[in-house]
Formats: structure tokens, sequence, C-alpha cells
């Protein structure tokens, strides 16, 4: 009665440690999972709004290209323009206006040039944000499974947890059972060590060396 005591009393107390375990670790869980869920929220929100000016960007820089594109193409209209060409078919050579004008529209182009060139590297760079939110993305399906992982261990661990507290009281059962069988048999072999001494007759056999263990 009193082993049986001892038994329930240590599956009480392995009871109790297993329950504080699961609690601790689904609290530990849960706050892994909010502060998974904030982050994924906040990324989500920041790409989105990354994704939004850079649409912006993308569609302003590209009505300026299209725009500057545009006005190139009638500068170099404009010097086939047929005043152009019959002024020099009359005199020959152009006169100082059309020589101003020809550098103004050449310094033009340049500066229309260099303003598209900058522009490209503007582009290159917004290509270069897109990508890095990608990243951003890839990060949060990888923090997700991450995550899904390690619910999945620990959920693993929690059965071991079960399934080694449950061994452990089957073998301190079989421990306890087999001292008390120990223990009995060491009785029985001093009494019957007695009665040889004594003489008795209730003893005509004789007494066993040793008593073998009962496996368990």
């Amino acid at each position: 009665q009193v082993e049986k005591g001892k038994d329930l009393e240590l599956k009480e107390q392995l009871s109790e440690l297993f329950g504080a375990l699961k609690r601790k670790h689904e609290g530990t869980l849960q706050e892994l999972r909010r502060a998974h869920d904030q982050e994924k929220l906040l990324l989500a929100e920041s790409h989105q709004r990354c994704q939004e000016a850079l649409q912006e960007k993308i569609d302003a820089l590209n009505s300026q290209l299209k725009s500057f594109q545009e006005k190139m193409k009638r500068v170099e209209e404009s010097l086939l323009s047929r005043d152009y060409k019959k002024h020099i078919e009359e005199h020959g050579s152009p006169s100082p206006f059309w020589e101003q004008e020809l550098e103004s529209l050449h310094f033009v182009i340049e500066m229309k040039n260099e303003h598209i060139h900058g522009l490209d590297k503007k582009l290159l760079n917004l290509e270069t944000v897109v990508e890095q939110n990608l990243l951003l993305e890839e990060k949060v399906k990888t923090l997700q499974q991450e995550n899904e992982d390690l619910h999945a261990r620990t959920q693993n661990h929690l059965i071991m947890s079960r399934q080694l507290s449950e061994e452990l009281v089957a073998a301190r059962g079989a421990l306890e059972k087999e001292s008390q069988l120990r223990e009995q048999a060491r009785r029985e072999k001093e009494e019957l060590l007695y009665r040889v001494l004594r003489g008795d007759d209730a003893a005509p056999f004789a007494l066993p060396a040793d008593v073998p263990l009962v496996a368990t």
C-alpha cells in the first residue's frame, strides 16, 4: 500500500511537471507566434508602401523619359527641317543664327542625355530596391517555415517527454517490485536457515544456495 502511494505520488509529480513544461512551452510558442505575426505584418506593410512608392517613381520617370525622347526626336527633325535645308541651298553655309541654333540644340541634347543617363541610374537603383523587397518576402516565408518547424519539434519533444515520464514510472515500479522480491527471498532464506539450524522437521529439503531474481 505504501509503494502504491509512492507510485501515485510520483505520477502526480511527473504529471504536474509535464503540465508546467507544457504551459511554459505553449506560452513561449504563443509569444513567438505573436512576435512573428507582428514582424510579418510590419514587413508586409513596409513592402506594400515601398512597392507603391516605387511604382509611382517608376511611372514618373518613365513619363519623363518618354517626354525627353519625344523632345529629342523633335530636335532631330528640326535639324532636317525645310527651312534649314532651304537656307543651306540658297546661301551655301549656315548663317550665324543657324549656327547659334545648332549650338543651342546641341547643348540641349547633351543636357537631356545626361539627365536621361541619371534617370537610368535611378531606375537601376529602384530595381535594386525591388529586389531587396523580394528578399524580404523570402525572409518572411523562411521565418514562417522556421516557426512551423519549431512548433513541430516542440510537439515531438512534448511527446517524447510524456513517453519518458511513463517509462520512468514503469521502471520505478519494476524496481520497487524487484526490491520487494529480493526482500521476500531474503526473509525466506533466513527463515529456512533458522529452521535447519534448529533441526525443524518442517524443513526436510536442502537450503538453496541463492534465490534467482525475477526479471521484469
